[in-house]
């Protein structure tokens, strides 16, 4: 149908489909060939600074100070002005750890200050660029990275029990949806699996529920894939920011496809869905590959029909099953 997709792979699984249609996935891995700059100059530049704060705040598991924002801002500036176009991450940590004597100018605040205001909001992106996790995020973008394919899979499997993963699917999110806002003639479908991960932080979740915002001027249709929907229950105290984010993501969510849920996962289901009682009833007895779609205000019972090749494309049990076939033949 002339869409091209884009898929966010936390736990690869994908890797099956881009082969099918003869494409490479791109794997991100610390210390691998593969870079992304979440700050690439194809990015807006409201939305390199708005990244950057997401997930300065994510690192630091908290909202950033007004002082934070500001050095923030200034390092964003001045390196890019330093690498002649395109700043990096290593290049607003050294901005934030020593900027130029001139740089808080505007600002009236001197060296001393600026250094003072970004000093733990760098020691935190450090690690981004130095520590574990360095050789993802660390340069400009590779030049092996092509987004023209019908089907690009963004393997993310690597780090996919790191304790980063959310700023690290926000990093490549950003990326992503920054560089395909350049190409609105072509619609993309944009598929973002096990979406708790960037929801579990109430920055990284502001700046995904704006993204959202933003698809249909993008020509972008987001695709969040979750097992549960407690999953955004989850996502913080009960009233609490954060968790009126993720609710309010939902509620952009123009068509919800819910498959078959456990007892336990009904109530939480229903209220977030607003589900009837006879839909709710239903949920614990859908068989495999029938689902509940609500789109708008109206409901349907769908069956998912597989054909044999798909079967062999979205089999993710193929891990578990095929080593115990081989022990049990030995």
């Amino acid at each position: 149908f002339g869409r091209r997709i884009v898929v966010m792979d936390p736990k690869g699984e994908y890797g099956t489909l881009a082969a099918f249609c003869d494409t490479k996935v791109i794997a991100l891995r610390p210390g691998g060939r593969v870079k992304l700059n979440p700050l690439d100059k194809r990015i807006a530049q409201h939305d390199r600074l708005r990244l950057l704060n997401a997930i300065s705040a994510a690192a630091l598991d908290r909202p950033l100070k007004p002082q934070e924002k500001t050095a923030l801002e200034r390092a964003l500036e001045s390196a890019a002005v330093i690498a002649r176009g395109e700043a990096t991450l290593p290049g607003v940590v050294e901005c934030l750890l020593n900027p130029s004597e001139d740089a808080g100018k505007l600002l009236a605040a001197d060296q001393a200050s600026l250094i003072e205001w970004g000093r733990e909001v760098a020691f935190e992106l450090r690690r981004l660029v130095t520590g574990d996790l360095k050789g993802m995020f660390d340069g400009k973008t590779s030049r092996t990275v092509d987004l023209g394919a019908e089907v690009v899979v963004l393997d993310l499997s690597a780090v996919y029990d790191s304790d980063a993963l959310g700023i690290l699917m926000t990093c490549a999110a950003a990326w992503l949806q920054g560089v395909l806002a350049e190409s609105t003639d072509r619609k993309t479908i944009f598929v973002l699996d096990e979406a708790w991960a960037i929801l579990s932080n109430l920055g990284i979740a502001k700046w995904l529920q704006a993204s959202f915002k933003l698809s249909r001027a993008r020509g972008l249709q987001n695709i969040a894939v979750m097992h549960r929907f407690s999953d955004l229950a989850a996502t913080g105290a009960q009233g609490s920011q954060q968790e009126r984010v993720a609710r309010g993501l939902l509620s952009d969510t123009e068509t919800k496809v819910v498959y078959a849920q456990p007892h336990g996962e009904v109530a939480a289901t229903r209220e977030l869905l607003g589900l009837t009682d006879t839909e709710a009833e239903l949920l614990p007895h859908l068989d495999r590959g029938v689902g509940l779609w609500k789109v708008g205000e109206r409901s349907f019972l769908v069956w998912h029909l597989v054909g044999r090749t798909e079967r062999e494309l979205i089999d993710t049990d193929a891990r578990m099953v095929r080593p115990l076939v081989h022990n049990l033949a030995s």
